[in-house]
């Protein structure tokens, strides 16, 4: 299940749970004796605040959830050097590539060039500039 599907799972259980909480009030606001009725009834405070409180609640993980997104999102744009260093001769090659484009034995250069390592090779990455010589 992707980060989509998970914050959708999310929404799926917070919606049902308010509905369930309405047709629980709703049950049990049949079942009580009625009270007697009021010209000018007060609204119920409490009921308007548990709103506005489950509403608040809504909007900071839906804000929480983008916010979080965004940093993930700009995190795999980010630009690393990455050094292929062969274990017997200890010859090196140096790449930039895109974190996302990094996988476990492989990678795909900015440059386009598509990267594999074979079992003698390792694989050091930095996001500072290797040294010119």
């Amino acid at each position: 299940m992707g980060l989509l599907g998970k914050l959708l799972l999310t929404a799926a259980v917070i919606f049902a749970a308010l509905l369930y909480l309405r047709h629980r009030n709703q049950r049990s606001s049949l079942e009580v004796i009625p009270a007697p009725r009021v010209v000018n009834p007060d609204p119920k405070p409490t009921r308007q605040f548990i709103g506005w409180i489950a509403a608040g609640i809504v909007v900071f993980v839906i804000l929480g959830s983008g916010i979080w997104l965004y940093a993930y999102w700009q995190d795999q744009q980010a630009v690393l050097y990455v050094r292929v260093i062969d274990a017997g001769s200890g010859q090196h090659t140096d790449y930039r590539a895109h974190r996302r484009e990094i996988r476990d034995r492989e990678f795909v250069s900015i440059e386009g060039v598509r990267v594999r390592l074979a079992d003698t090779e390792r694989l050091e990455t930095t996001t500072i500039p290797p040294a010119r010589n």
